[in-house]
């Protein structure tokens, strides 16, 4: 996969987790690809202090929805448009609805390889989906493909 240095250079990414080689490692491998400023937390408290201080523009994270609703609603949310890539060994048809509907960008099945991450992660900063601001859900447009609708437009436009 080809990764243009102009999509990732100047960004700012958060890996949370509390596996501290997995960090390590796949900081690295950021790193090495050419992202410039890669954080490391290992609790939600030194995640959120992350993207406070680094103004990140994405975070990669196990599988904590507790953080991501966090991100996505409080008012005290330091980036509620934050891109998310969500890691999880939760992989029943009901989790991945729940996982997906938190406002997860991307969610990746462990075990996952840098590779998985980076390309996640890149396609989720390249090619941005809307984000989508309503009563029962905040984060990315869910639709990935822009079909034709024939129906009568029923989204409030802001």
């Amino acid at each position: 996969m080809y990764i243009d240095p102009q999509i990732i250079a100047h960004r700012s990414i958060v890996i949370y987790d509390r596996d501290l080689q997995w960090r390590q490692f796949l900081a690295r491998e950021l790193s090495v690809l050419g992202f410039e400023n890669v954080m490391q937390a290992g609790s939600p408290k030194e995640a959120l202090q992350a993207i406070r201080d680094s103004e990140a523009d994405a975070l990669v994270t196990l599988h904590d929805l507790k953080l991501v609703k966090f991100l996505r609603t409080h008012r005290a949310s330091p980036n509620k448009r934050i891109v998310i890539i969500l890691i999880t060994a939760n992989l029943g048809a009901e989790d991945i609805l729940r996982e997906r509907d938190s406002g997860v960008n991307e969610i990746i099945a462990k075990p996952a390889s840098a590779n998985q991450v980076i390309t996640h992660l890149y396609n989720a900063l390249s090619t941005p989906r809307e984000f989508v601001d309503a009563k029962l859900y905040h984060g990315p447009d869910r639709r990935r493909h822009n079909r034709p609708y024939d129906r009568p437009e029923r989204r409030e436009k802001r």
